[in-house]
């Protein structure tokens, strides 16, 4: 057991042996790791619970109790863990049963991940983003369709959005001045949807919405003040040698409830019904497929 202490002692990551949770056994690195300024002051603990987040309680007494009874030791799992100072980190741990003065007990080993999770978060992020507009793009809200979760008392829209005469701007003006008008409606967009819904680009001049909404009046409310807003927006964008440009622009939006369980394809088809509905019918306008009907305009 002295050789088992001495390792543990010289090994950078923390470690901590329990019983239960309660701790037997640490080494200094863990004492840091959780807070303390040695490790005999992780024996004072009346349980290792108190470092990770109550959440996970329950799956970490069942990770221990399948390790006690099979003797397999778990597979890593990242945490979040706040030490006794309230400082968060993410946590990579692993378990292995071992013998401990002739009872089973749990040797946990910790790898300090925070930063590897947030790289890999970044990196995530930035797959899912459009390089444009910085608006989450096409392959993530179809991902997040597949990902759907149901809010009592609250229905889900789906709302295409198109530039009207986009085309006009970039053959008269540029790209690059296309390119700026598109970042300012993306930006009111973003502004413009709420916590939980999902702005995304297309591509080209088109933008999706995913909106959560009591019912159809308000999601007709809501985004007739989005076409209203556009409407009365005034990008302005330098040019050359020449004076700054004003370009206003107007857009036309197909939407329709959202169905249980319904794929992307689908939902899209009936919006992109009602949004070839609303250029016909003369563009900035607001179309419900499920009614056929035109947004009154406020």
């Amino acid at each position: 057991m002295p050789d088992f202490k001495a390792i543990l002692d010289l090994h950078p990551n923390p470690c901590v042996i329990h019983i239960n949770f309660v701790p037997q056994y640490a080494n200094n690195a863990f004492a840091k790791f959780s807070g303390m300024a040695c490790a005999k002051d992780v024996l004072d603990l009346e349980s290792i619970r108190v470092l990770f987040e109550e959440s996970h309680w329950p799956e970490a007494q069942r990770r221990y109790e399948n390790a006690i009874r099979t003797g397999i030791p778990t597979p890593p799992q990242v945490i979040n863990h706040t030490d006794l100072k309230g400082n968060p980190m993410i946590a990579e741990i692993t378990d292995q049963v071992i013998d401990w003065h002739g009872q089973k007990a749990m040797c946990t080993f910790i790898s300090v991940v925070t930063d590897q999770i947030h790289r890999e978060r970044t990196l995530r992020d930035m797959a899912n983003r459009d390089d444009l507009t910085n608006l989450y793009n096409r392959r993530y809200l179809v991902d997040q369709f597949g990902r759907r979760l149901t809010i009592p008392d609250r229905i889900q829209y789906l709302a295409i959005v198109d530039i009207d005469h986009f085309k006009r701007i970039n053959d008269t003006w540029g790209h690059p001045v296309g390119d700026q008008v598109l970042r300012q409606l993306a930006r009111l967009i973003t502004e413009f949807s709420e916590t939980g819904e999902c702005a995304s680009r297309m591509g080209g001049e088109e933008f999706a919405l995913l909106l959560w909404v009591k019912d159809r009046d308000e999601a007709h409310a809501r985004l007739e003040f989005l076409r209203n807003s556009i409407e009365e927006l005034v990008v302005r964008v330098s040019h050359s040698n020449r004076q700054p440009l004003s370009i206003r622009s107007t857009v036309s939006i197909g939407t329709t409830a959202l169905l249980a369980n319904e794929d992307f394809l689908s939902a899209s088809l009936r919006a992109d019904e009602a949004l070839y509905m609303a250029k016909k019918a003369g563009r900035n306008l607001v179309i419900d497929n499920d009614t056929k009907t035109k947004v009154p305009r406020s």
